[in-house]
């Protein structure tokens, strides 16, 4: 850890700062919560349906869906001290998005390297998600 971030952290947070702390922690708590149902509903419907097609209209509509929330993370005001991490967390929600529409391609045109580059892509980006929330819980 560099020691200016070091230092950052035992500055005294004034109450402005820690409600905007506090606000951006449930925007990007609210944002990991719907990942994860994302991703629990794809697991689910995966399981279960046979059909390439509906499968990959799912996954572009759930691609439809996070890019809407990249959208509305890049609108977001982070505090000034959380401004890497809400890069990163912008990066995770388009990471999302392009798993899916790696999804939604392989399964279309039948593409099982696509099919799982996205998995794998789904399954790396949300254990990263989860880091960054709890990094805006430290703070």
């Amino acid at each position: 850890m560099a020691l200016a971030t070091f230092l950052q952290l035992l500055r005294p947070q004034t109450l402005q700062e820690q409600r905007a702390i506090r606000g951006y922690r449930a925007q990007v708590q609210q944002m990991a919560d719907r990942l994860q149902a994302i991703f629990d509903e794809w697991g689910a419907l995966r399981e279960v349906e046979p059909d390439y097609a509906r499968l990959a209209n799912a996954a572009a509509v759930n691609r439809w869906e996070l890019m809407r929330m990249a959208r509305d993370a890049d609108q977001l005001d982070p505090p000034r001290s959380l401004s890497n991490v809400h890069r990163d967390v912008q990066n995770a929600v388009v990471g999302c998005a392009r798993a899916c529409q790696l999804l939604a391609n392989g399964y279309r045109f039948h593409k099982s390297e696509a099919v799982c580059d996205g998995q794998a892509l789904l399954i790396d980006t949300l254990p990263a998600l989860d880091g960054l929330v709890q990094a805006v819980e430290f703070r």
